[in-house]
């Protein structure tokens, strides 16, 4: 069934959304899962190696997908044209509503994207954390066992029926953890697991701090931005303190569901130094407002943004999510959970990334209702970073 942002029992499967404000066992959890895979694997970089990829290569990233109805849906198509030649795609946090679970996965992640020939790799996000992270180990990561398993004989899933439902699709590449990195030649792209409640715990950060030492443009993928709705995330300032130092180009994160655009300058060692921190939320989620977005030049940043479009921009505009959201007086002032209209206008996203030998070229798609409109409509956005 998919999944209604109304109905009570999801509320309730997704319970540890409101536990995990008085207690939050993710990190402890998190670390036991990486025991598993620091085992399985025999090293703690978690990189996944893929050999395959050429110095020029294309890739997708798509964010909060796992709706399972049209809102998901409105935006196949487009994915998979946009799709073709790319080396793979990532999904940027809550690849399952509304918690994770294994048995959603046929429906909403593997019946979806069955066309796409490409890996799909992903960074979990809260939801996909409410069942302790087992329907994400199973289906990115191939780990059958919960960590609290004592005996390896007794797996989560039926391992036979998990083959059958890879026949709908199947990575070739298997993700080595819940945070990875891949390196090709010209970039590194990192991603992380930011769990529940939005940070990273001590363990991650080493991991982090170490993958990011490499001297080569760098990318990073997320389940929650840094910046979004023109704040800056003070769970994720290590984060940030680590991206700052350490040469990323881009940075993407899911959870809030619309797409910003925010274009930092630094300057670093006398050199002009430019970062994108980009919301990538909008593959199939309710919509998040951006008409409460405050203007750049009143947000407060440090380095100042200034101009729009060039410093920050969205999709919905300003204008269509007013309209989006005032149709209703009620739920013009309700929460933006509460107006999952799950029809045209739908104002979904994600993103293409073209990796270049002295740029990259990034791309935002726009998809707003099925058919021609949603397939032909030319780029939101598109620019280039330069190396």
């Amino acid at each position: 069934m998919p999944f209604s942002w109304g109905n009570p029992v999801n509320w309730i499967l997704s319970r540890r959304h409101l536990t995990a404000k008085i207690i939050d066992t993710t990190d402890r959890k998190r670390k036991k899962w990486v025991a598993v895979q620091t085992a399985n694997s025999g090293s703690q970089d978690f990189e996944l190696k893929r050999p395959d990829i050429p110095a020029d290569f294309s890739f997708l990233v798509l964010g909060d997908t796992g709706e399972g109805d049209s809102s998901q849906m409105v935006l196949v198509d487009r994915i998979l044209k946009e799709g073709e030649g790319t080396s793979f795609a990532v999904i940027a946090g809550d690849v399952i509503y509304p918690s994770g679970r294994s048995a959603d996965y046929r429906a909403k992640f593997y019946i979806p994207y069955r066309h796409y020939p490409q890996d799909i790799y992903a960074a979990p996000g809260n939801h996909d954390w409410y069942d302790e992270l087992v329907g994400f180990m199973v289906h990115f990561c191939g780990n059958l066992y919960h960590f609290n398993d004592t005996q390896r004989e007794k797996t989560t899933v039926d391992p036979v029926k998990l083959e059958h439902l890879q026949t709908i699709r199947k990575n070739r590449y298997r993700q080595p953890n819940m945070y990875f990195y891949i390196d090709t030649s010209q970039v590194r792209i990192v991603s992380i697991d930011v769990g529940i409640n939005g940070h990273i715990d001590d363990e991650q950060l080493q991991w982090l701090e170490r993958v990011s030492a490499a001297n080569k443009p760098k990318i990073l993928i997320s389940g929650k931005p840094v910046y979004a709705d023109g704040k800056l995330d003070r769970n994720l300032t290590n984060v940030n303190d680590v991206l700052n130092k350490t040469g990323y180009l881009l940075a993407i994160g899911g959870d809030t569901h619309n797409f910003q655009r925010y274009r930092f300058t630094f300057d670093q060692g006398g050199k002009s130094v430019v970062r994108y921190h980009i919301v990538n939320g909008g593959g199939g989620a309710y919509l998040s407002k951006t008409h409460d977005i405050p203007l750049a030049s009143d947000m407060k940043f440090v380095p100042k943004l200034a101009t729009e479009p060039d410093d920050f921009a969205c999709f919905p505009s300003r204008d269509q999510s007013r309209t989006f959201f005032s149709h209703n007086l009620l739920l013009e002032h309700a929460p933006a959970w509460a107006v999952d209209r799950d029809k045209s206008p739908y104002h979904k996203s994600f993103m293409k990334i073209f990796v270049l030998a002295d740029k990259l070229r990034v791309q935002a798609f726009g998809v707003d209702e099925f058919g021609a409109a949603g397939l032909n409509r030319p780029p939101l956005f598109e620019w280039d970073i330069s190396y």
